[in-house]
């Protein structure tokens, strides 16, 4: 049976490979759309910032009133604020923070009513929230609170007997997209990937395959774990 998917952050690269899947009723949500509740086959798009109470109201309601029960929902919201301890600013630190981690939060508790019995989260952390990485101060410890709080989902919905909710996580290392493709084939980049050590950077569609199993039936053992695809760059 065919599954009814919400994807946050969809408008990124991994975002618009995720909403080609085989789902039955995929829910598109980012801030960066210019529609609100247009439909284009099993597709809906939403602009809607999760980080702001009023958006996350706004789209409840419009979800309850489709009648879609969720049984998918993968987080790709990210703010990657490249600063280091001697630039970043509070306001920097907040922001990163507010939508990395407390927007998922919060917007789990409002979606939470609509969720089906049966219910898979994945959320995308990073290989920075595992090992260090230079100008990622807020960057960083944002996506490992992001695993941990994976962790600590997978146990608080314990409480709910009602419901059988599989939370897991993914951290990926650099994704091959057309934004940095310039960038890998420069010294810089050559130089960088040296440091991988399998000497190759990882595809969308290594995660969305990623993504794809730990959405299935075939994961349902697997709780609170964090995935990371990386071909090897934080085991050295």
């Amino acid at each position: 049976m065919k599954k009814n998917a919400i994807i946050l952050g969809a408008d990124g690269y991994l975002g618009k490979e995720l909403i080609h899947q085989d789902f039955e009723t995929i829910v598109c949500i980012d801030k960066n759309y210019d529609s609100w509740g247009i439909r284009e086959g099993n597709k809906i798009f939403y602009n809607a910032n999760i980080n702001l109470k009023e958006d996350r109201d706004r789209l409840i309601t419009a979800l309850d009133e489709e009648g879609v029960a969720i049984d998918v929902l993968v987080n790709l919201v990210g703010v990657n604020n490249q600063k280091n301890f001697f630039n970043i600013t509070e306001s920097d630190w907040n922001n990163t923070f507010s939508n990395n981690i407390k927007s998922m939060v919060f917007f789990l508790k409002a979606i939470y009513t609509l969720f089906s019995e049966k219910v898979a989260i994945v959320n995308i952390a990073s290989q920075n929230g595992v090992v260090a990485h230079e100008n990622r101060i807020a960057y960083g410890p944002s996506k490992a609170a992001l695993i941990q709080l994976t962790k600590n989902l997978s146990i608080d919905f314990l409480n709910d007997a009602k419901k059988d909710i599989k939370v897991n996580c993914i951290s990926p290392s650099y994704i091959l997209n057309d934004s940095n493709k310039e960038f890998f084939q420069s010294f810089e980049g050559k130089k960088l990937i040296k440091r991988i050590p399998y000497k190759k950077v990882v595809t969308a569609p290594d995660v969305i395959e990623a993504i794809m199993f730990l959405i299935s039936s075939k994961s349902d053992a697997i709780r609170g774990q964090n995935l990371i695809i990386d071909y090897g760059y934080t085991i050295v």
